[in-house]
């Protein structure tokens, strides 16, 4: 846009006022083209399995699962849920039974991890819960991944209202718990036990026997994960880019995600809470409710105050006429008793005065 004015005008000024010509405009703000993804922000690493897990609740064949994911070992957690959020608090206490209390949960906030019975609980047993923004699923990846794999299990391998209790599945599960990594050579069972869990495929003797030392195990899954890692961070930081932090009180256009205009900056509102890993709560203006976002959907803006007319003598006293009269008769009226006052005869009795 200001290449092309250049082409023809030039004064003073003119890059600033096409700018602020460009910055009010309605029509361009909400046709902007989206903003560039953040940089890969660093996470938690657990130091030991079941640390830290990812959770999603998801629905297949008209069935209700829970999905728990151990970030260190990559153990499968999926068990059948109903009822909403108190299902889902039933499924959390039998893992956290089983397994062990985590220190993170992350999930993508869904409707079942929202409501305060689930929060209750979850501060009950000391568990710190790591929410995904709205829209934003990439911060709870390995629960999203998960989630594919194990609807591949589950396709033909439950029964006929969805149970998981049939022999199809387990064995399903109970191979890909004992499946190693391309890149460790250590499977989730490995991770979890120390040794390879038995199956209906036999492996030679003594294989079962567990490892020497954790740390070995530990210290080759590092070397292991450390140019994957490397990669990873390489191929997510392309064609990225660091935003300028809001801070509460700013104005912010918001960028739609769903709905029958994607990537349009519709919506506005104002930041009041501003949160990690790149999260703000806003107000939205248009439905006056809060909502969590992504600083990549969010864009700041200056919103425009229209200035007011200047007002006519005319506009004045059709509007303030009849206060103007008020005062001038409340000044003929004081006037006139103090008139009185002064010329009154001699002799006269005076109340209320001071003499």
């Amino acid at each position: 846009m200001i290449a092309r004015a250049e082409l023809s005008v030039f004064w003073p000024g003119i890059t600033p006022a096409i700018k602020y010509v460009r910055n009010n405009r309605n029509h361009c703000n909400r046709m902007a083209p989206s903003q560039p993804s953040a940089p890969p922000m660093n996470q938690i690493l657990p130091d030991y399995p079941f640390h830290c897990i990812c959770a999603d609740y998801f629905q297949y064949n008209g069935f209700h699962y829970l999905l728990m994911v151990d970030r260190y070992s990559n153990w499968p957690v999926l068990e059948r849920a109903s009822g909403g959020s108190s299902g889902l608090v039933d499924s959390l206490r039998r893992s956290f039974v089983t397994y062990g209390i985590p220190d993170e949960l992350s999930s993508d906030g869904g409707l079942e991890f929202i409501p305060g019975n689930t929060r209750q609980f979850l501060l009950n047993w000391g568990v710190h819960h790591r929410l995904s923004s709205v829209a934003f699923p990439h911060s709870n990846c390995q629960a999203e991944v998960g989630v594919k794999t194990v609807k591949h299990m589950i396709t033909d391998n439950t029964g006929l209202h969805g149970e998981l209790d049939t022999d199809l599945f387990q064995l399903a599960i109970l191979q890909y718990r004992k499946c190693p990594d391309k890149d460790t050579k250590l499977s989730p069972a490995m991770c979890v036990f120390g040794r390879p869990i038995k199956d209906l495929i036999p492996i030679l003797p003594g294989r079962y026997r567990p490892h020497e030392t954790w740390r070995d195990t530990l210290a080759n899954r590092e070397a292991a994960l450390r140019n994957r890692h490397m990669k990873a961070a390489e191929r997510c930081s392309e064609h990225t880019g660091r935003l300028p932090p809001l801070t509460v009180g700013d104005h912010v256009r918001i960028q739609n995600q769903i709905g029958h205009t994607p990537r349009k900056w519709d919506k506005t509102g104002t930041v009041i809470e501003v949160r990690q890993h790149n999260q703000y709560v806003l107000w939205v203006d248009s439905s006056g409710r809060a909502t969590l976002r992504n600083r990549e959907f969010l864009r700041k803006y200056v919103p425009v105050h229209t200035r007011a007319p200047p007002h006519s003598i005319l506009h004045h006293l059709y509007h303030h006429g009849p206060e103007l009269q008020c005062k001038q008769d409340n000044h003929l009226t004081t006037s006139t008793s103090n008139n009185a006052t002064l010329h009154r005869p001699h002799g006269a009795i005076v109340t209320n005065s001071p003499w």
